[in-house]
């Protein structure tokens, strides 16, 4: 009952009672109570408006709400997209508990595509914030996210993706590695990649093919993979190969997203790392899910893990966002026992039963499967069935006990809010180098002859077992969803790339890992490049045309060729940009070709290519500072206004400054005159080669030669 309630009782049942209540009467006269009744009856007005105007502040606030993550990023390109909603009251505090699983709804939609297949769903974390995960099953241009709260906008909804959002299966690699890991927000390195890559002083892609397949080939189940230029090779060596079904669909979706290093290694499929310590000076490079004290294998992120990034809102249904979604009862109204369930697979999971029996007021413990010590089922069964791994978060204290190696489980028993009771062991994850006892776990011994202990120690530290609980479920969240392990896989080529000495080879045998094709719905990317060569005076020059990642079937816009020293400011996105400044709004649709000083030039010499060709292949060529002669040397014009001469139709707008000394104004006006295409030309008084004009900013000359431009493109559309 609320506190008003209870004031309301107390006024007008509770006095009454107390009046025929003996030990009552004794005390307090009549008029006392009377008076008592009469203020109250006076406060109770105050009273009711205090308690509206905290219900009030309580509710959630449309405004005030956060909203934040990578799924509303256009360039982090997930197979399950997520961001969160933090709910917040209109006097900025933030929720602690759920405001009920309903409170918000999401929309996504694309204005380009009425029918767009979008799967959303809402996970209330049941601690004041939400996960809301959608899948794409195609690829659009521009996202609109809507949240709302009682049909208000919650933060600042509407969240807008513009340009190309891709979806999973879209095969459009971002070209730069530097520019996807600064888009998907990766950290700059990873504690345990430096340490497995500290043996490796540098690897021998021709001395691994041989020498690691003489050493582990016969004994062993590896995959060899070659990546050349972003394609996946395998060769399969051993009987049980069929894991590599992981690794493929994962580098698959990898090189999907980014374009990975030429790059060549050798995969464990099998549950025990290979290269152990001191067996040799020069150990062989082995990349394996599970890494231990006693051996030096590469650790990735375990098959388990990446299987469910990739099918998240697929056929599986236990993942780090799904756990999120599924962690209640409360804290305070978990069972205060630990908790197990699991398969034969290590002689302490038995013991682990064997204290459970001994102990159930503090333990639930059973197995649900023998096949390593079928001969004890008699001591150790009979089994129990399967619990979903969902009810396990009924239990405030949840037993993770290695299995063949570690249990591939722990990234989901973090997710949750139970305190996680980890077995120490001398197997390791990638990501347990980051985990401190004591703050995001609590430890117990191999033996298990300090467990009972620490279940006690939990239960008498109610509250340091919470913190201890939301310490590894915040680290989780923070460290182990399908961004970070992307943002890892990538890590990891990179740095091992880097140490080859030898070009990574498609070897014999190795046959290529295709893409899937999805027929239903292709996507076009417009990331793709090409080589192209350009005829340029007496010679050739390299370029890379691209196409930026906004621009979609049916849109064309300018073609900007960088300048003379454009190649100085592509380095930190690792692909040619225009030297030329955006225009100051958008032209139509049409193919235009343009550049800047040298790129005007170039710009002419690609024109004139695509126009032997094609007649009507360009529509017209914008030359910003056109480099008509040398300084000093009028008689270059010759040779660089050939191309010029040699356009038959193709529109010309040249836009120089009547100050520029690589440009000559008569020279110019001659060249104009000679041209069989039509030309135009303006003039920006006192400019230099820069198109810069002492005294005035370069807005203000943007604001003189933008409606030129427009003008001359909506003439020539």
């Amino acid at each position: 009952m609320s506190a008003l309630g209870l004031l309301q009782r107390f006024s007008h049942e509770g006095l009454r009672v107390g009046l025929h209540t003996e030990p009552l009467v004794n005390v307090v006269s009549s008029s006392s109570i009377n008076m008592l009744r009469k203020l109250l009856l006076l406060l109770m007005p105050c009273i009711i408006f205090m308690t509206r105007r905290s219900k009030a502040a309580a509710a959630p606030s449309a405004s005030k709400t956060l909203v934040w993550g990578p799924g509303l990023e256009t360039n982090i390109v997930l197979p399950a997209r997520f961001f969160f909603i933090q709910t917040v009251d209109s006097t900025g505090r933030n929720f602690t508990t759920s405001p009920g699983e309903k409170t918000f709804e999401v929309k996504i939609t694309s204005p380009t595509d009425p029918y767009a297949r979008i799967w959303v769903q809402i996970l209330d974390r049941n601690d004041g914030s939400f996960l809301v995960r959608y899948r794409m099953y195609a690829s659009y241009t521009d996202l609109h996210i809507q949240i709302l709260l009682k049909d208000k906008p919650v933060g600042k909804s509407p969240y807008v993706l513009k340009g190309a959002v891709y979806h999973e299966s879209c095969d459009c690699p971002e070209p730069s590695g530097a520019l996807w890991e600064k888009n998907m927000h990766c950290p700059d390195s990873y504690s345990q990649i430096e340490s497995d890559l500290s043996v490796f002083p540098s690897v021998d892609p021709d001395h691994n093919a041989h020498e690691i397949l003489k050493r582990f080939g016969k004994r062993h189940s590896l995959c060899h993979y070659t990546i050349k230029n972003n394609q996946v090779y395998i060769k399969t060596h051993g009987e049980h190969v069929g894991f590599r079904i992981f690794m493929d669909a994962f580098l698959l979706s990898l090189t999907r997203k980014v374009k990975l290093p030429d790059i060549e290694f050798f995969v464990n499929l099998g549950d025990w790392p290979l290269e152990k310590k001191r067996v040799s000076d020069k150990p062989s490079p082995i990349f394996s899910w599970c890494g231990s004290n006693d051996t030096q294998d590469i650790v990735m992120p375990t098959y388990d893990l990446t299987e469910s990034v990739l099918e998240t809102m697929g056929r599986v249904s236990l993942d780090m966002m799904s756990v999120q979604g599924h962690t209640s009862p409360a804290w305070e109204q978990k069972i205060s026992k630990g908790f197990w369930r699991g398969r034969d697979s290590r002689k302490e999971r038995l013991e682990l039963v064997k204290l459970a029996r001994a102990n159930p007021d503090m333990i639930d413990a059973a197995l649900t499967n023998f096949f390593f010590f079928k001969h004890d089922e008699s001591l150790y069964g009979p089994l129990v069935k399967h619990v979903s791994f969902f009810d396990f978060f009924k239990y405030k204290y949840q037993i993770n006990v290695d299995g063949t190696v570690a249990a591939y489980r722990l990234p989901y028993l973090l997710a949750g809010d139970s305190v996680v009771f980890k077995h120490d062991s001398i197997y390791y994850e990638h990501f347990y180098k980051q985990l401190q006892p004591w703050v995001h776990y609590i430890p117990f011994k191999a033996d298990l002859s300090d467990l009972l202990e620490k279940i006690q120690w939990a239960r008498d530290h109610d509250e340091e077992a919470k913190r201890i609980a939301l310490a590894g479920q915040q680290f989780a969240r923070t460290h182990l969803m399908g961004d970070s392990v992307l943002c890892y896989y990538f890590k990891l080529f990179q740095k091992y790339a880097e140490l080859q000495v030898t070009e990574p080879k498609v070897r014999d045998g190795m046959e290529l890992v295709e893409q899937p094709k999805d027929e239903l719905f292709p996507c076009y990317c417009a990331r793709k490049k090409k080589n192209v060569r350009i005829p340029f005076e007496q010679k050739e020059l390299d370029g890379v045309f691209t196409v930026p990642a906004g621009v979609t079937a049916g849109c064309t816009a300018m073609v900007l060729t960088h300048g003379a020293g454009g190649r100085h400011a592509h380095q930190t996105a690792g692909e040619p940009r225009a030297r030329s400044r955006p225009f100051g709004r958008s032209v139509p649709s049409i193919h235009l070709q343009g550049g800047r000083s040298m790129g005007a030039r170039t710009a002419v010499a690609v024109c004139k290519l695509m126009c032997d060709k094609q007649k009507d292949a360009v529509q017209g060529v914008l030359c910003l500072s056109f480099p008509m002669n040398v300084p000093g040397k009028p008689q270059t014009h010759v040779e660089r206004s050939r191309d010029l001469l040699a356009l038959s139709q193709t529109p010309v707008l040249f836009v120089s400054g009547t100050a520029d000394n690589m440009c000559e104004q008569n020279l110019l006006q001659s060249s104009m005159h000679a041209m069989k295409s039509p030309s135009a030309v303006h003039w920006v008084k006192d400019a230099n080669h820069g198109l810069a004009v002492r005294g005035r900013t370069e807005e203000l000359v943007l604001e003189e030669v933008n409606p030129q431009i427009i003008a001359w493109v909506l003439q020539h559309k």
